[in-house]
């Protein structure tokens, strides 16, 4: 048994997708109110191609396959709407400028196709959504040991919709004292027989371990009874970092870096990331450099000072260079401490950039010269970075990837300042994205990264 949070999004996408083309044939139905021809519904379904494309794409960046953000109608509904509205908006520019098969019957039909969609995609998650709510239909846990890593991830399970675990009790021969961060409702075991007289009452499949404890002989023969009865165990790092997307910096040691981290066979990726990136920066920069003069007129007519913010950054293996961003605060009495939430040194058209991420765009010219990439962790400040390492675990081990201009604790939903509590949130994040960095993880962050700009996140 094989537990994947992948699987689980990609079965949520395979089921919309067949709502998706199933649609086409509903709406043909309704618009000729009679049972269409199956080669009639091959005719439509092959103009369709690009509108279920921009279903997917709108849904997936609106964070519909998100399995941590709670079942709201209110939200789903909206982000239904703004799906539904572009997937017509796809639907007339490829009926209208691409198709001139005169069988087949745009109009009608793709607004019949669109509702279809929205209506049937709506109901089907509400019902996944109640399914899933109910505790009883997921897979229950314990806690073989207890410690601050296993309360943080107890509080996570709390505040996630569509995870497929449930916590069933926690159990710890060395703690004599109920925890008092174990939420009410679940049991807190602590001899061999109340766990032994636990698993004979109830169906456990998972069992989470930290790897720094070891347990008792018996204790340890009611685990290999476990095992022989098809019970999946899980190190408590490995089982933080499938829930959370996170590495447990509390659970981990050097070790763990030489096991987990693996840059071995992943030369194509990085020269295919490299290319990627000069060739999206290049197109971006052609793209927006028109407005940069308009841009340069407003940050100078709004304060004094460059229009260029250029500052030292720490990129891969330590290697220092220089920063460029547009100047979003003002520069005379300014000490350039970091910024803090509603800092009063941000100009007004500056902090429309940071929520639109405009002023980053000068990143690009880094990206091209290959200080830094596209998607990665955030550079920063080496006098910061010498602070923060010594105070922040494992903190130059981020440094074994290339900063990027948007990347995993980016796109988090989050803003992590440079403090040191922050950091420690922030390398969390950063570390699963060295240990998972591939094509598939870089496009999910660039898809996150235009709903972050959508959003307006960030300062």
């Amino acid at each position: 048994m094989k537990f994947s949070r992948k699987r689980r999004q990609f079965f949520i996408f395979l089921i919309d997708l067949m709502i998706m083309v199933l649609s086409v044939y509903i709406s043909l139905a309704i618009r000729n109110i009679e049972i269409p021809t199956f080669s009639s519904f091959l005719n439509h379904l092959r103009n369709y191609p690009l509108v279920i494309f921009t279903w997917a794409v709108l849904m997936y960046t609106l964070g519909m396959y998100s399995l941590d953000v709670p079942f709201r109608i209110d939200s789903i509904i909206i982000k239904l709407l703004i799906s539904a509205f572009s997937g017509t908006m796809m639907g007339f520019a490829t009926f209208y400028l691409f198709v001139n098969n005169q069988n087949i019957m745009p109009k009608t039909v793709l607004v019949f196709y669109n509702a279809t969609v929205l209506i049937l995609i709506y109901i089907w998650r509400y019902i996944y959504a109640k399914h899933f709510s109910n505790s009883k239909k997921r897979n229950r846990y314990i806690f073989i040991g207890y410690n601050e890593t296993a309360a943080t991830l107890l509080e996570h399970t709390k505040v996630s919709s569509y995870i497929n675990f449930t916590p069933a009790a926690v159990f710890d021969e060395f703690i004599n004292v109920r925890p008092a961060s174990i939420p009410d409702g679940i049991p807190f075991l602590h001899t061999y027989d109340e766990l032994s007289h636990f698993l004979s009452e109830n169906t456990i499949k998972v069992f989470v371990m930290p790897s720094e404890k070891v347990f008792s002989a018996e204790i340890r023969r009611l685990l290999f009874d476990a095992l022989s009865n098809r019970a999946v165990f899980y190190s408590l790092p490995d089982f933080y970092e499938l829930m959370t997307r996170r590495i447990p910096l509390g659970a981990i040691n050097e070790s763990w870096f030489l096991r987990h981290i693996n840059f071995e066979g992943k030369a194509l990726f990085y020269l295919t990331k490299r290319l990627i990136d000069i060739v999206l920066s290049t197109f971006m920069l052609l793209l927006t450099i028109a407005f940069w003069p308009f841009i340069a007129i407003i940050i100078k007519a709004e304060s004094k000072g460059p229009v260029f913010f250029k500052q030292v950054r720490e990129g891969k293996n330590g290697k220092q260079f220089k920063l460029y961003k547009f100047r979003t605060m003002r520069s005379e009495d300014n000490n350039f401490a970091p910024t803090t939430e509603k800092d009063n040194r941000v100009t007004k058209f500056g902090n429309i950039m940071r929520k639109t991420r405009i002023d980053e765009l000068p990143q690009l010219l880094n990206v091209i010269k290959g200080d830094m990439s596209l998607i990665g962790p955030r550079p920063e400040r080496p006098e910061l970075s010498v602070e923060l390492e010594r105070n922040v675990p494992f903190y130059r081990h981020r440094l074994m990837v290339k900063p990027g201009i948007t990347g995993w604790d980016q796109v988090s939903g989050e803003y992590h300042s440079p403090s040191i509590e922050d950091t420690y949130k922030k390398l969390q994040f950063d570390l699963y994205y060295i240990k998972n960095q591939s094509p598939l993880l870089d496009i999910s962050i660039f898809f996150k990264t235009i709903m972050t700009v959508f959003l307006r996140q960030g300062r």
